[in-house]
């Protein structure tokens, strides 16, 4: 049986607050830092400054790109805050970086987290109070490094099924929705909402907030008469695209990514629905792969020797 919107949102508010405390964390000094990683489109940025926010902390935010010595320089300035490293991905993989993270989120016993940077031009130190948000696609890799970096901190996977992302869709879209200069009312929001999810369940494409969004775009261009198509066209093509890119990420993962995407599919299956034939055609059509696979797949998440 399918979960219905109500008993959806519970699930997902129940993750959602989890990520609240995870901040509130980081913010109140409990903890000095989180790395959150999940799939780009779930709300991680939104749910994180809209916490931060709540907490009227000070915050200093950086994304794309940042070397170890900026990092350093980073903390030098603004000891006390909260820093956000966004979709920086490349920084944990950053041997320096590494180091001037480990020593900035954690110290033995009452010893202050002293963070050193030593070059030909002399020696600096900082002593970092704040806490480190990092929001990333991946979760952390497997270096010995990065295992004592997830040690000093709490690490969280978000992970939203389909279900629970349509039914958090149709909440947003009830609210109406806003970007800059332009607006759509509740009523039309929710009816490009309920074209994205019925687009994305016959393409067999994973629901993201990304989606709605320019979706609304897509009928205000509609709307305004600057478009040829019918907005309901160039909402099926955009996610006739997010599918297809989908199926070309999934095709270039190795065997074990590929077999940890599966494992998630069917965490989400399962949670979804009961009806025994209605997990293998929903599987098959997702995957175009056997039955078979699915109950290989679950009697590994069953196993539980895959949980994070």
């Amino acid at each position: 049986m399918s979960l219905t919107d109500e008993e959806a949102l519970g699930c997902l508010d129940h993750k959602l607050r989890l990520i609240d405390d995870r901040v509130t964390a980081v913010v109140r000094g409990y903890q000095t830092g989180l790395y959150l990683c999940g799939a780009g489109g779930l709300g991680k940025s939104y749910s994180v400054y809209r916490q931060l926010q709540n907490l009227e902390c000070d915050v200093r935010s950086f994304n794309s790109r940042m070397t170890a010595l900026g990092l350093f320089r980073a903390l030098d300035k603004a000891p006390d805050a909260v820093h956000v490293l966004e979709d920086m991905e490349r920084i944990v993989n950053d041997r320096d970086a590494q180091g001037v993270l480990r020593s900035a989120l954690w110290s033995q016993g009452d010893r202050d987290r002293v963070v050193t940077w030593t070059s030909s031009a002399g020696e600096q130190r900082v002593t970092f109070r704040g806490g480190i948000v990092m929001l990333a696609n991946r979760p952390l890799g497997d270096l010995p490094e990065l295992r004592a970096l997830a040690s000093r901190i709490a690490v969280h996977k978000l992970e939203i099924s389909d279900a629970e992302m349509a039914a958090h869709m149709r909440r947003i879209a009830g609210q109406g929705w806003t970007r800059y200069q332009f607006k759509l009312d509740a009523e039309k929001c929710s009816e490009v909402c309920e074209q994205v999810i019925s687009g994305c369940r016959r393409a067999s494409c994973p629901m993201d907030l990304r989606l709605l969004d320019n979706a609304c775009t897509d009928y205000l261009l509609w709307e305004s008469g600057n478009a040829h198509l019918h907005w309901h066209d160039l909402v099926t093509t955009r996610v006739q695209q997010a599918a297809a890119h989908f199926c070309h990420e999934v095709s270039t993962l190795s065997r074990e990514e590929r077999k940890a995407r599966e494992r998630e599919l069917v965490r989400q299956i399962i949670q979804e629905t009961s009806d025994v034939q209605e997990r293998e055609r929903r599987w098959e059509q997702m995957t175009d792969k056997r039955k078979s696979a699915f109950y290989d797949r679950k009697r590994e998440v069953e196993s539980r020797e895959f949980d994070l």
